[in-house]
């Protein structure tokens, strides 16, 4: 299913997210960015100058020397004093920029291009109890500004393109929306002596251009309009259900002619975004051992991002009774790995409707007010301090670490000699190697994570090592 979706994080200065990882940088260019650095940490020459513009998930963040940061304090959320901290470095001459540095216990980072050693040491003086460290650039903000004016000036003439300021990178991001070799050559053509990266999709993994399919492995198309309301799914299993169906999807053409002996007919009332309203039912997929009917919907827009406002499409296939799951089964847009819904988004269908011109009767196909289902954090991502939060996450390997949460990495300590430790009381609500914990993150002056389980809570602490591997 395509949905629109918004995300909120964590409030910080600035976006700094760049994860397409599909263009990677020539290995000169990976070793130049990151061995070719003064004591600021600050590379020696512009991250383009290799032959090639870089993915922007391959420039390496600016990072204070490493003895400029102690163990402590530990920031997870938004408690470090930026706001003063800005406000002090606004004043400062060659003041360039401010953000937060998650990989670094969540210190503040003030970026200078004069006189950076002499604003640390103001920086200590000033907040001696604080994490807040000052890096030398040898770039101003006014510099990457002009760059990004430029970008837009040359390129969006040729291919739909987008700019931003990485400002804890010190570069400047060039979206192209699609990484093919002709875009990704004038790029390279342009801007490879310049303080710039690239980034945008992957064009292996988008879908083929193609006109939308009329039929698949069991299933036809008989109805395909942008209308009706979005995130809704139903079925019809004789001519009655199939008017009823075809009011709800608010269908303008005359109602099909469906063989209910051998078929059924099924809704997907799909959503897109105004601003991407390219989309493309691929397949209608049966998932006989989770008993699941669900649409295979692919976005064909390639721009890097869709404006949430929802917009309906109504697409109503005939499916083979003989394909459809034993009952109780459910008709919905997405997998069950898309996400959640709304309660009208899965169809609950407890009738067997395999059988040739069989039906339901009243209350056997409704709604699953089961939906929305929880949402789970999972190691990577990003939580609010002080609300509980429910957490998954694999036990193949013990739970000894929890993994990342807020940029930081969770240890807890375990007894001695324990190996691929579990906790008893935690075992019997595991299942297939899966737990679901309720976690609370707690703030500094000590940072912890409380996860609980079947009545038991482990503490997990902040941690400089990195994550160990699982075999």
């Amino acid at each position: 299913m395509i949905r629109v979706v918004a995300s909120v994080l964590l409030t910080a200065l600035i976006a700094v997210a760049c994860t397409d990882a599909s263009r990677s940088a020539p290995a000169e260019a990976s070793a130049s960015q990151s061995s070719s650095a003064d004591a600021s940490g600050v590379p020696s020459e512009p991250v383009g100058v290799a032959e090639a513009v870089p993915n922007c998930a391959n420039v390496p963040p600016i990072e204070a020397p490493p003895e400029r940061y102690a163990e402590e304090p530990v920031y997870v959320g938004n408690e470090m004093p930026t706001e003063a901290v800005h406000r002090w470095a606004s004043e400062q001459a060659g003041f360039e920029g401010i953000w937060i540095d998650r990989g670094n216990f969540g210190w503040v980072t003030v970026a200078f291009s004069i006189d950076a050693d002499a604003r640390q040491a103001e920086l200590e003086e000033m907040f001696p109890d604080d994490g807040v460290v000052a890096v030398a650039v040898d770039w101003t903000n006014a510099e990457l500004e002009a760059l990004q004016g430029r970008i837009v000036d040359e390129l969006s003439p040729l291919f739909p393109v987008s700019t931003g300021t990485l400002i804890n990178h010190g570069v400047v991001n060039i979206g192209i929306g699609v990484l093919s070799p002709e875009r990704l050559a004038v790029v390279d053509e342009r801007f490879a002596s310049d303080r710039v990266c690239v980034e945008g999709m992957d064009p292996v993994g988008l879908p083929q251009p193609g006109p939308q399919p009329l039929a698949g492995d069991g299933w036809q198309l008989i109805a395909d309009e942008a209308t009706g309301s979005p995130y809704r799914t139903g079925i019809a299993w004789d001519d009655a259900s199939l008017g009823a169906l075809w009011v709800e999807a608010g269908l303008a053409a005359e109602v099909a002619e469906v063989d209910f002996t051998r078929d059924v007919a099924i809704w997907f009332g799909a959503v897109f975004s105004g601003s991407c309203p390219d989309i493309r039912l691929d397949d209608v997929v049966i998932d006989q051992e989770r008993r699941i009917v669900h649409a295979e919907i692919v976005q064909l827009d390639v721009m890097q991002a869709c404006t949430a406002d929802a917009n309906p499409r109504a697409w109503v296939v005939t499916l083979e009774r003989s394909r459809l799951p034993v009952a109780p089964f459910s008709v919905q847009l997405g997998s069950p790995d898309s996400g959640s819904g709304v309660p009208e988004e899965r169809t609950v269908v407890e009738a067997d409707l395999r059988v040739p011109g069989s039906v339901a009767v009243p209350n056997q196909v409704h709604g699953d007010p089961g939906l929305p289902e929880p949402s789970f954090v999972e190691s990577g991502q990003v939580i609010e301090p002080n609300f509980d939060a429910l957490y998954r996450m694999s036990v193949h390997c013990g739970v000894e670490w929890l993994g990342e949460l807020n940029g930081i990495n969770w240890r807890a300590e375990v007894p001695a000699g324990e190996v691929d430790w579990v906790p008893p009381a935690w075992q019997p609500v595991v299942t297939d190697e899966t737990l679901t914990l309720d976690i609370l993150m707690r703030e500094a002056p000590d940072p912890t994570v409380t996860a609980t389980a079947n009545g038991l809570s482990v503490v997990y602490r902040p941690s400089r090592e990195a994550l160990p591997g699982c075999d």
